[in-house]
């Protein structure tokens, strides 16, 4: 086994699919770089809302304004900067977010805007000193990272995923989420071929974190 292989994995699925869960735990067990795309799309969702700047006008604004987007490592997670600023989670998981960040989400020009910056992110993690990247999102293993070391597609039952999202106090409608994500025409929210699907309704978190920790070390 090569213990210094620097291992890229994508992680997709639905809202509430328990992806950043998963990926948190997996990520402080092996010193691998989180990479929550969800919140690129919420913060750029915040910045927009914050200018009042709708889904409709985005193009004409980034026609006409530059966006400065890096990044900054918060233990482990990589946290996107948008002109210098990070807004942190009580800002991106709002009603209003909820409610609004698919429709930002599905635009060509943010997530063109994106998928060159988080494609980058795995050189990031390995030059910041991680021993691998997890990225997950709803396009990672289909668009972002095609060809990552391992793919894996986490599923739930709509009822499972609303009831995660009522205990976290968070209110969104995941039924038309799910539409909006699964039909958008760019990198629509699909199971990348050659990911392992699992299911996180019957598999409690830690069978879920023990099943992909087994597929990580046998890569190693």
């Amino acid at each position: 086994m090569n213990k210094n292989k620097y291992i890229s994995i994508a992680i997709d699925g639905a809202a509430g699919s328990g992806k950043s869960t998963t990926s948190r735990s997996l990520c402080e067990k092996f010193n691998y770089i989180h990479v929550d795309t969800g919140l690129h799309y919420r913060s750029l969702c915040h910045f927009f809302t914050k200018i009042n700047i709708s889904s409709e006008n985005v193009k004409s604004y980034l026609d006409n304004n530059t966006l400065e987007i890096d990044s900054l490592i918060d233990g482990y997670s990589s946290l996107l900067q948008i002109n210098g600023n990070i807004y942190n989670s009580d800002l991106l998981r709002t009603e209003c977010m909820n409610q609004n960040v698919s429709y930002y989400a599905r635009l060509p020009e943010i997530r063109s805007l994106l998928l060159s910056y988080q494609r980058g992110l795995p050189i990031f993690g390995l030059k910041s000193g991680f021993s691998g990247i997890i990225m997950d999102g709803r396009d990672i293993g289909s668009v972002v990272l095609p060809n990552a070391d391992l793919k894996f597609f986490l599923h739930a039952d709509l009822s499972i995923r609303e009831s995660r999202r009522t205990a976290d106090g968070e209110s969104s409608n995941l039924s038309k989420r799910d539409s909006i994500d699964t039909q958008r025409k760019i990198a629509p929210l699909v199971c990348p071929d050659g990911a392992i699907s699992l299911d996180t309704g019957i598999l409690p978190i830690n069978k879920v974190v023990s099943r992909i920790s087994d597929e990580i070390i046998s890569k190693l």
